[in-house]
């Protein structure tokens, strides 16, 4: 007789489709014949019946002994990894130290000989349903009586051993089950700890602060309780992270951020912001006290040394304040803005700085013009909005125009006409000069091809479209399409941009050059070395900074550097253009100086129309 039941994994209902173990198969024959069983008892005939009858039925690995001692070596013995490799133990009713029911007793307390079918021998002949009972509550999972038969004895082994094999496949799926619950349960406490916490550095995130910030104005407003956001910016970060690689610049932020953590006190909300850039808000404290905890955090971080690779790199950070009191309605987006506000304005100002918010600062005036302008300027070369205007270059040689500088403007809403002086410091700083570069050289080809022939244009180009791998194709296209003379372009760029980039714009002077367009050196004289670069810069006109010509008549240290100027530019061969001039009188000046080209109000004014200029 053979009774199986349930083998003691607390599975009082039917299992779950993945958790059921697949059914055994002939393929699996070979398997449950390799198991290894440990067969115990007191009487030795018993036991040698058994074991031939396991060896003739095909079983390979079959251990005999006749006391429990040695079956709970043996099972101690198969241990490996928490997991016993004993398949089956096969109890007789009594052995030479202990019976089978307190050998029994010993399994159940491990819980890796939990899984281990026994098959209990009883030498009752007829059914006891209480020893049943008791049996089968103790682990076994077959009952087998004497006198043993080997029609019934391989095939309950069989039986048995079929079951350790559905238990082990269901434990190690319940195993499994329970590391991939437990995964969940590590990548759901993450995704909490992330939802509120910067990832790199640990500290609170944005979304935080917001939350802490809305609390402090609660309390601002309810119970008096000023606070303060300080947001503190890096200075020169972006140096070290493009230098030395974001490795490097994710090591210093979270050396900063463990920095910050031991400046401020726990109950404090430090946070990471993004990039480069932290916050934290104190409760409970005023102006005074603010003012001083900001500026020693800028001491702190004053010369912060990090070193990578070998090299050392010295911060600084901007501090920008804003108080959070019940004086305003505002929600927590307007406090972190202001905060962020009064941090930039810290960066405008010298940066290495702390700046207390404040509603008149002007660059945040200037931002927001920038701001404002740059969709206009978009949005004029998308729509042809931009328009030119021509200011004759009068020759003293030949006592007639020789030249025309082009003049950019932008045409606005209800026709109002915008000076360069009012888009193209936007543009600059938004990365859109180099576009209206481009613009005005297409449109000058354009032009020049329906003009008379001995018309030539100055064109003005920033600094940065010497650095644009479209100006040299550009230029070569446009004369090859317009059939323009390269001599008649003559393209000025400023003493200050020729410096800024000397070797690269150099370079590009000389292919512009190659092609046969010629250059000048426009506001000369501003900068410190002047005389330097014009020796070794490639143009063939200088164009004296009007500073030194306004005034020219009655300022005789002017007259000295301009007659200096003129002279030093003939001994290289180069042309002289004076700008800004206005009266005939300083013309003749100029003329005696022996200056060759004039420009200015006294020549004319800038005009749309070539024809009235």
């Amino acid at each position: 007789m053979t009774v199986v039941s349930n083998f003691g994994l607390g599975l009082d209902t039917e299992l779950p489709k993945n958790l059921q173990a697949d059914p055994i198969t002939g393929a699996d024959i070979a398997t449950l014949l390799d198991a290894k069983i440990v067969v115990a008892g007191a009487k030795i005939s018993d036991i040698a019946f058994m074991r031939t009858m396991l060896e003739i039925s095909g079983f390979t690995h079959i251990t005999v002994t006749h006391s429990g001692k040695d079956v709970l070596k043996s099972l101690r013995e198969g241990i490996q990894d928490d997991i016993c490799d004993i398949d089956l133990v096969v109890l007789d009713s009594s052995l030479n130290d202990m019976t089978a029911r307190e050998l029994r007793s010993v399994m159940n307390q491990f819980d890796e000989w939990q899984l281990i079918p026994i098959i209990s021998l009883t030498q009752e002949s007829q059914w006891d349903h209480a020893q049943a009972l008791t049996d089968l509550g103790h682990g076994v999972t077959t009952l087998q009586y004497h006198p043993l038969t080997a029609e019934s004895f391989p095939p309950s082994v069989m039986t048995a051993l079929a079951v350790k094999r559905e238990r082990d496949q269901t434990y190690q799926r319940q195993v499994d089950l329970q590391e991939e619950v437990s995964n969940l349960k590590v990548m759901e406490a993450r995704l909490k700890f992330s939802i509120d916490h910067d990832e790199l550095t640990g500290l609170s995130n944005r979304r935080k602060l917001e939350q802490s910030i809305e609390m402090s104005l609660i309390q601002a407003r309810n119970f008096s309780i000023n606070s303060v956001l300080m947001y503190i910016d890096l200075d020169r970060f972006k140096v070290l992270n493009d230098t030395e690689g974001h490795a490097a610049g994710d090591a210093l932020l979270i050396q900063i951020a463990n920095t910050l953590r031991r400046f401020f006190a726990p109950k404090d909300t430090l946070v990471r912001i993004g990039s480069d850039e932290f916050a934290v808000l104190i409760d409970n404290i005023q102006t005074p006290m603010a003012l001083k905890k900001a500026e020693e955090v800028r001491s702190e971080l004053d010369g912060y040394r990090f070193e990578h690779m070998g090299n050392e790199y010295h911060l600084s950070a901007s501090i920008g304040m804003k108080l959070i009191s019940a004086d305003k309605e505002l929600i927590a987006g307007d406090i972190l803005s202001h905060a962020n506000q009064a941090c930039y304005t810290a960066k405008e100002r010298g940066r290495n700085r702390v700046h207390l918010h404040n509603p008149g600062d002007t660059e945040m005036h200037k931002l927001r013009h920038n701001v404002q302008w740059a969709p206009r300027i978009r949005a004029a070369l998308e729509q042809e909005n931009f328009l030119l205007e021509f200011q004759p270059i009068y020759a003293v040689a030949t006592n007639s125009i020789s030249h025309y500088e082009c003049l950019i403007r932008m045409r606005g809403e209800n026709g109002t006409i915008f000076s360069p002086n009012e888009f193209i410091p936007v543009a600059e700083k938004m990365g859109l000069v180099e576009q209206i570069d481009l613009w005005v050289i297409n449109h000058v080809f354009d032009l020049m091809r329906t003009l008379p022939k001995d018309i030539s244009f100055n064109i003005n180009l920033s600094a940065n479209i010497f650095l644009d791998h479209q100006l040299y194709p550009l230029v070569e296209r446009k004369l090859n399409e317009t059939g323009v003379n390269p001599e008649r372009i003559v393209f000025e760029i400023t003493e200050t941009s020729a410096v800024s980039n000397f070797e690269q714009t150099k370079a590009m002077v000389n292919k512009l050059r190659s092609l046969g367009c010629s250059f000048a050196l426009d506001d000369f004289g501003a900068g410190f070395n002047s005389y330097s670069y014009l020796k070794h810069f490639p143009v063939e006109m200088l164009k004296i900074d009007g500073a030194f010509i306004t005034d020219l008549e009655t300022d005789e240290v002017d007259q000295v550097l301009v007659k200096s100027m003129i002279d030093v530019a003939h001994k290289l061969g180069k042309k002289t253009v004076a700008e800004f001039v206005e009266r005939q009188s300083t013309m003749d000046l100029l003329k005696n100086l022996g200056i060759d080209y004039i420009q200015g109000y006294l020549v004319g004014k800038p005009q749309v129309d070539l024809l009235t200029a």
